[in-house]
């Protein structure tokens, strides 16, 4: 067998003490049983007032303001808006960024990067905001980040990029905080440099659920309004934890209730978010009355999903409680499916959901009752080996009941991060269509080139395996994130320059390439005052609506900052001397301009972006237009494959903790599981812990077995926790290291982070 895989800088320990002396030391006591209410209003404001944040927060989301850097929920109706639209994650979002600690040239020079490298992400996070550019130079011999001037910085990448024996052994990647205008000159800048080499934060969480859609009914998107979200008669909640990763739901789901609509969650955990919700624009809220949101909680099996769609829809037809006349005029392949599902064993289904056929009743019973039903769903689907099946498998449901293109029914992913999908919606894809590059190639005047690029998984394939020389980051945390921890970081250590678009410092940060430039940038709420005066930038949400976002703050115009455009289009400007770049340094109306004359949907787009609201982008299946090979929306076959574990083997899924928003944490608490002063946990049922010989409070290993060896994550406290069966969760990403790269979801490689088979080794320690 090959050598183990293991965390870089966590060693197993064998004492109590020395656990108290490792990077945290988890408590485990009671959890706050109701979502938001005054607690989630105490920690917004503790934050957002430590750190000068509470006078954006007035104005986010808002029109004239701010949209919130965190997630992507879609703004209420106007007429709707409350005084206070924001929430605990936002509050969080905009403190980090209004911080007064500074990390600037003092931070660098005090610490090597190898003493980077022993520190956690979240003391990383909390030095503060970086002041003026870095660059790091191994050939020098100094272990230190330095400044440099913005000149010499953007010298210094244009002489890399002119060196590259090819443009493809370039990876342009995008976080989704980016804003329309920075993603679009981003995809602009790599393509004019030759290559399609743009990986994103998409890539790793809904890559799935745009090849899912693309292929049934023809848009990656989801298809609901934020009415339709309010007003349904049932919305199934796949996969999700809404109290922690998108809060501002928890009212809309509250208003779906007082307008009558059910609310049935499937999840292998009981999520705070979704159980009970206490209004905190409310007076019964902030008095402690919380409200029952879930009407049914069914405890999947990790990797379950799709099974229980199968028993639903087995059901359903056995009842023939389908929308015949939707199934004739608007789909095909429904012969297929049927045949399919009607050969499948009840008994396979029940162990791969882990739902009895009771349950699968009961909610077939409320289906047939309901003039409308929305499936949502987040990471929880999309981030398993089967993860497109499973959401087409989805789709037959809504298909079959006609629960598609009318109010009140559709499809709602929910995306995770403020800009993600207005990111793809600009360009930043690697395969975008021949359509989008011929209007490149007439407005701009050069030739894009044609072949797909790189994914993320892919490109950090290309990096690992040392047949990359440039790498650049818009924002993001991608080491981090990135599953196999240990080979990325090896890898972006063998770059031969790598740029960081930053606001803090980050783990990122501590694995520099020969060459390493840190350029610091505005944030959303730093005013960004350019040649023609303050500018704005847009964001699309997740219901497809493009607003503006102005940011007005002028407390870090002191720090040699630049914005996202300026420095992107200052590379260009330097790198290849076209007439383009200035202009949209100068004005951003002129990239929007560019975007309105290349992608479909943007007319009138300066204009649109100052209504308050801003504009709904085009959504075919909103109006049952299906822009696939037939014009039909697509019914799909899809196999079970359930999942048989090793004997004392878990399938293990990693989830965010509440103090913390993807790779950025805020804090060691995670107050709805009842998590104190730590990360380093894992929870498990209490009779698979009998069953398998451990108890709550046990210090183990978790280990994943591969073809090329094991994978050690290291020191992982025992939680005993109400768990679907054989199932365990941990946080990302102390557990990344578990996963290959090499272990992607089908069709849309996506990194599997769900259903993972892993052991927990005992220590011989019992932290209680």
């Amino acid at each position: 067998m090959n050598a183990p895989h293991e965390t870089s800088t966590l060693p197993t320990v064998s004492s109590v003490s020395e656990v108290a002396n490792a990077y945290d030391y988890p408590k485990i006591g009671r959890r706050v049983t109701s979502a938001a209410g005054l607690g989630g209003v105490y920690h917004a404001m503790e934050m957002a007032g430590k750190n000068r944040g509470l006078l954006p927060l007035l104005k986010m989301n808002q029109h004239g303001g701010i949209d919130c850097p965190s997630c992507a929920w879609p703004e209420p109706n106007q007429n709707d808006m409350n005084v206070v639209e924001f929430c605990e994650n936002g509050a969080k979002a905009v403190s980090e960024e209004t911080t007064p600690d500074r990390a600037d040239a003092d931070f660098w020079a005090k610490y090597t990067v190898q003493e980077l490298r022993d520190q956690t992400d979240f003391w990383l996070g909390k030095q503060g905001r970086i002041t003026e550019p870095m660059l790091y130079d191994r050939s020098t011999g100094d272990e230190h980040y330095r400044p440099v001037s913005w000149e010499k910085a953007f010298a210094l990448i244009k002489d890399q990029l002119k060196s590259l024996d090819d443009p493809n052994q370039a990876v342009f990647y995008t976080s989704g905080r980016a804003s329309n205008e920075a993603a679009y000159a981003f995809q602009l800048l790599a393509r004019r440099l030759g290559t399609n080499n743009l990986p994103d934060c998409g890539n790793l969480c809904h890559e799935s659920t745009g090849v899912a859609l693309s292929s049934t009914v023809g848009l990656g998107k989801g298809s609901i309004t934020i009415n339709d979200l309010e007003t349904t008669d049932l919305l199934i909640s796949i996969g999700q934890n809404p109290g922690t990763n998108h809060p501002r739901s928890l009212t809309s789901f509250k208003k779906l209730k007082e307008n009558g609509g059910k609310m049935v969650v499937i999840n292998p955990m009981p999520e705070t978010g979704l159980m009970e919700f206490k209004e905190p624009q409310s007076v019964k809220g902030m008095l402690g009355v919380s409200e029952k949101l879930a009407d049914e909680y069914l405890q999947v099996r990790l990797d379950g999903d799709r099974a229980f769609f199968q028993q639903l829809n087995r059901e359903l037809l056995r009842r023939d409680a389908i929308d015949k006349v939707f199934i004739e005029k608007f789909t095909s392949g429904f012969d297929a499916t049927v045949k399919h599902l009607m050969s499948l064993d009840d008994a396979v289904l029940e162990r791969g959901s882990g739902i009895s056929a009771t349950e699968v009743s009961r909610i077939a019973d409320m289906v047939e009752k309901a003039e409308s039903v929305i499936v949502s769903w987040t990471l929880g689907v999309t981030q398993h080996k089967n993860a497109v099946s499973t959401l087409r498998e989805v789709m037959n449901f809504l298909l079959m009941t006609g629960n598609i293109g009318k109010p009140g029914a559709g499809t709602a992913p929910f995306r995770g991060h403020s800009n993600v999908q207005g990111n793809r919606t600009v360009g930043i894809w690697e395969k975008m269509p021949p359509r989008f590059l011929d209007a490149l190639q007439d407005y701009f005047g050069f030739n894009p080139p044609r072949e797909n690029g790189l994914d993320s998984v892919d490109s950090l394939k290309q990096i690992r395996d040392g047949k990359n020389k440039f790498f650049m980051s818009l924002g993001g945390n991608l080491v981090r994130v990135a599953s196999d921890t240990s080979a990325v970081e090896r890898g972006m250590s063998q770059q031969e320059m790598t740029v960081h678009l930053s606001t803090k410092p980050n783990g990122a940060h501590a694995w520099p390439g020969e060459k390493s430039l840190i350029l610091p940038v505005r944030a959303r709420t730093d005013e960004d005052i350019q040649a023609t005066g303050p500018q704005k930038i847009t964001v699309e949400n997740s219901a497809g609506v493009v607003s503006a976002s102005i940011g007005k703050r002028t407390a870090n115009n002191d720090l040699n900052l630049k914005s996202e455009v300026d420095i992107i289009c200052s590379i260009g400007r330097e790198t290849f001397g076209d007439d383009f770049w200035q202009p949209m340094i100068d004005d951003y109306g002129n990239i929007r301009n560019a975007i309105e004359g290349t992608i479909i949907g943007f007319d009138r787009y300066n204009e649109r972006i100052e209504r308050p609201g801003g504009f709904y982008l085009p959504n075919g299946p909103r109006q049952r237009v299906f822009n696939t090979s037939d014009g039909k929306a697509h019914f799909s076959v899809n196999e079970t494959n359930v999942i048989d574990l090793p004997e004392n083997y878990f399938l293990m899924s990693t989830v965010r903790s509440h103090d913390q928003y993807n790779s950025t944490i805020y804090g060691l608490d995670d107050r709805y599981r009842g998590v104190r002063h730590g990360r380093r946990v894992v929870f498990v049922n209490p009779e698979d812990l009998e069953k398998r010989g451990l108890k709550d409070g046990d210090l183990v290993d978790i280990v994943s077995v591969w073809d090329d060896g094991e994978r050690r994550a290291p020191n992982f406290r025992v939680v005993a926790y109400d768990h679907a069966r054989d199932c365990v969760t941990t946080y990302f990403p102390e557990a990344n290291v578990l996963v290959p790269l090499d272990s992607s979801a089908e069709e849309s490689n996506t990194p599997v982070y769900k259903s993972v088979v892993v052991r927990l080794e005992p220590l011989g320690i019992n932290m209680m």
